[in-house]
């Protein structure tokens, strides 16, 4: 029963680091683009951030600004985010 409630506890802790991750990159774009997005449309697997954006007007100013963002979130989170994907 320990080695259960260990994973469970080691299992917890890795969802509290994507979802700080998450909040990382949503502010990382408010503070380059001032555009506001939620955790929900923010993914991340295998070093590419996909942002899920209905709007073109919000996808191309980010896209304008995406090296600036990336720096700033390999700045904060460590994470080594190769591209930004866009849906």
């Amino acid at each position: 029963m320990k080695d259960l409630s260990s994973l469970l506890g080691r299992f917890l802790k890795s969802l509290g680091k994507d979802t700080l991750a998450k909040e990382t990159i949503v502010e990382a774009v408010l503070r380059a683009t001032k555009i506001t997005l939620s955790v929900e449309e923010v993914s991340i697997k295998e070093n590419v951030l996909t942002l899920d954006i209905s709007s073109p007007a919000k996808k191309n100013e980010i896209k304008l600004k995406e090296q600036k963002i990336l720096t700033e979130i390999q700045e904060r989170t460590g994470q080594n985010i190769n591209k930004i994907f866009y849906k």
